[in-house]
């Protein structure tokens, strides 16, 4: 009777047993099946050598650098336009800013464009933005929106979720840190003056701010332990300031961006592959396990990320509109890129390139930056230069980017490089068509945005 007793105990322990495991089978297969949870931290306004694992030394991250380390950086990831909402626009619909139809900053996107939300909810996703909005009209982009502060209550609810953190730093205006403005490593397109140094000091200051915001999500992440199965990625919209926001120059499209999927992409890895924002919503729909559509401009870099390719674009294009920064005046401008030469043309190159900076400070703040630089113009030979090249630029400007990364040589007259520029330009051309772009008209076209008309408008309000 005992023997049986223990006969019967011991079968029903190999029971329970042999049902742990099953259970613990059934969890993994789930696990190797179920759709990632997605987070994506895109900042604002931050150059890709103000990050310290892009190489800058002085300014700290030691969030983003974190993620770096878990994951893999991306040295050639570009928007299409070096300004908020058509940079926004193009990550959320997968098109660039002309066919999308946001391609000034405050435009519009134009209806029947389908986005982000409307292509991951029927996958069973719960898609948020978090945080700063700056894409219209709302029907084109029905996120769940919320709060920065209350995204916690997404990383812990139901999976699987999307979820955009979208910081306002380090945009101006910027608080006052602890930086010192003699440490700073100026950048060789602008003038060492007291002012400009000044003023990279305070946006570093507003780096260590976004890095905070990135370190609070990726701890919340972290502690709801749903790590392993989500694809994590850091962004910045466009590059920062004078000659890189409202540019084409390499400044302002290239972007730093960083991936960190556990056991799909290799921790401490890097790429070299020449991507585009539009590639981004691609990428998240294969992720999840759906077919990205074909009528869009992205495509899916999926297999870079997971180590099966490098293959990337073999060109990359730039667009910009001055048309709603305030001043109005017409200056459009088109680049295309290929691994080596970038090419960018100047369509009004008569017209003055202004923005909110040459607009705005050079009226309310004859102290600021922007006026020292003037001042220091009249005496010094490199800010004289480097304002002329800020100021009065040619219809058309080469650069070999291996020789010359700042875009300071521009070899468009050279006639060395008339095939290669010639080439480009023909590609600038079949990429204009293609997306309907008809350059000085569509400039001509674009309608400032109500809010530049709000008298409590601000700089910074945008």
């Amino acid at each position: 009777m005992k023997n049986r007793f223990l006969i019967n105990r011991i079968k029903l322990q190999l029971l329970i047993v042999t049902i742990c495991f099953a259970g613990i089978n059934v969890a993994l297969a789930k696990s190797k099946t179920a759709k990632p949870n997605i987070i994506f931290f895109l900042a604002d306004d931050q150059s890709i050598w103000d990050v310290g694992c892009y190489g800058n030394d002085v300014v700290k991250t030691p969030n983003i650098d974190r993620l770096a380390a878990e994951g893999m950086r991306f040295n050639r990831m570009f928007t299409t336009t070096a300004m908020c909402a058509p940079a926004r626009s193009m990550l959320y619909t997968g098109l660039f800013p002309h066919r999308n139809g946001c391609y000034m900053n405050h435009g519009s996107t134009k209806q029947g464009i389908i986005s982000l939300p409307t292509y991951l909810k029927p996958l069973g996703y719960r898609v948020v933005l978090a945080g700063k909005k700056h894409i219209h009209p709302k029907e084109i982009y029905p996120f769940e929106y919320i709060d920065q502060k209350d995204i916690s209550k997404v990383i812990n609810g139901r999976e699987p979720y999307c979820l955009i953190i979208a910081s306002n730093e380090p945009h101006s205006p910027h608080v006052k840190g602890n930086y010192n403005p003699k440490d700073i490593e100026m950048p060789a397109f602008l003038p060492d003056i007291p002012e400009m140094r000044n003023l990279l000091a305070d946006y570093y200051a507003d780096i260590k701010l976004v890095d905070k915001e990135l370190g609070i999500a990726l701890n919340l992440l972290k502690k709801s332990g749903k790590e392993q199965n989500t694809l994590f990625i850091y962004a910045s919209d466009h590059g920062y300031g004078h000659m890189a926001k409202w540019s084409c120059y390499e400044s302002g499209l290239r972007v730093p961006f960083i991936v960190r999927w556990p056991e799909k992409v290799k921790a401490a890895s890097s790429s070299n592959a020449m991507l585009s924002f539009v590639d981004v919503l691609p990428t998240f729909l294969e992720a999840a396990g759906a077919e990205p559509p074909s009528n869009i401009d992205g495509i899916s870099f999926i297999n870079v990320l997971k180590g099966k390719t490098d293959e990337s674009r073999s060109l990359i294009y730039g667009s910009h509109t001055n048309q709603g920064i305030i001043s109005g005046l017409p200056y459009p401008i088109r680049s295309v890129r290929d691994f080596r030469y970038k090419y960018i043309r100047n369509l009004n190159p008569d017209g003055i390139p202004s923005n909110t900076i040459t607009h705005i400070r050079d009226k309310e703040k004859e102290e600021g930056d922007w006026a020292q630089w003037k001042k220091a113009a009249k005496t010094n030979e490199t800010a004289a230069r480097l304002l002329k090249r800020t100021m009065h630029r040619p219809q058309d400007e080469l650069y070999d980017l291996e020789k010359d990364p700042w875009e300071l040589n521009n070899l468009a007259s050279n006639s060395k490089y008339v095939n290669i520029k010639a080439e480009l330009s023909k590609d600038l051309d079949k990429w204009m068509e293609q997306q309907g772009d008809k350059g000085m008209e569509a400039e001509l076209k674009a309608r400032v945005h109500k809010s530049l008309t709000d008298k409590n408008w601000k700089p910074g309000n945008y």
